[in-house]
């Protein structure tokens, strides 16, 4: 049997955050069909084609087509102070697949009314830009104003309190036996540039390792390709050491 082929998906997110610092948003187009994939990905998911190019998208325009049971993808109490109430919603782009987003800037209180008049009326959404933490994320806004735009009062964030380090799954973890630890550590040493054998389950990834956003993503892509798990880049903001990660992993194996 010829040994699969296997692609390497960094080289695709780091462009894409990248150019989020820059104040633009890709996509990835393929060539065959015309299909984008945004987020953008290796390879076209209308045709399987692996021929695709980058493409701007940030004056792209969505429609919303449902409103989610949830509050978005942000639920930490800190983000609704500076970027105010949101709905979790699926927006469709022409061109592309329906995904899921945030939809900022809206009245949480008139979620109902929201829900019905998006059944009744095509409501327009464009991509908004914004710094979350150490990085640069995509959610979106209503294009018109109307009544259930809602703009926030920006407040000044309150100092984070100091977090205490615990060393829970160093002791309760075999780093020479466990083979999912081996995989989060060497995912670590190849996106930072260090060697596997000075990282333990208490380094801490920002402080031991390093603070760019960037190769905790690159870190992550590997963990999710070799393990076959998802971690979200929001949910990874709140990890703090290897050992964090490790255990996020283990849960979800």
């Amino acid at each position: 049997m010829d040994k699969m082929t296997k692609y390497d998906l960094k080289p695709i997110v780091k462009t894409y955050y990248d150019a989020l610092e820059e104040g633009t948003i890709l996509g990835r187009k393929c060539t065959r069909c015309g299909h984008i994939e945004f987020p953008p990905y290796l390879c076209c998911n209308e045709c399987g084609g692996l021929d695709t190019e980058w493409v701007d998208l940030t004056n792209m325009r969505g429609i919303v087509k449902q409103a989610l049971p949830t509050k978005g993808a942000f639920g930490d109490p800190e983000f609704r102070n500076t970027q105010g109430d949101y709905f979790a919603v699926e927006i469709e782009v022409s061109g592309m697949d329906a995904f899921n987003a945030s939809l900022l800037h809206v009245d949480y209180d008139k979620y109902e009314e929201f829900d019905q008049y998006i059944q009744e009326h095509e409501v327009e959404v464009k991509p908004l830009l914004f710094q979350d933490e150490d990085m640069k994320v995509v959610a979106w806004e209503l294009v018109e104003d109307n009544e259930f735009k809602k703009i926030p009062e920006i407040k000044a964030p309150e100092p984070k309190k100091e977090e205490t380090k615990t060393a829970t799954a160093t002791t309760t973890v075999d780093l020479s036996n466990d083979a999912t630890t081996q995989t989060v550590i060497e995912a670590a040493a190849d996106a930072y540039g260090v060697d596997a054998a000075s990282i333990t389950l208490a380094t801490d990834i920002r402080e031991d390792l390093s603070n760019e956003s960037m190769k905790m993503i690159v870190m992550i892509s590997t963990i999710e390709d070799e393990l076959n798990v998802t971690i979200e880049i929001q949910e990874a903001s709140n990890l703090n050491t290897i050992g964090d990660f490790v255990s996020v992993v283990r849960e979800r194996l």
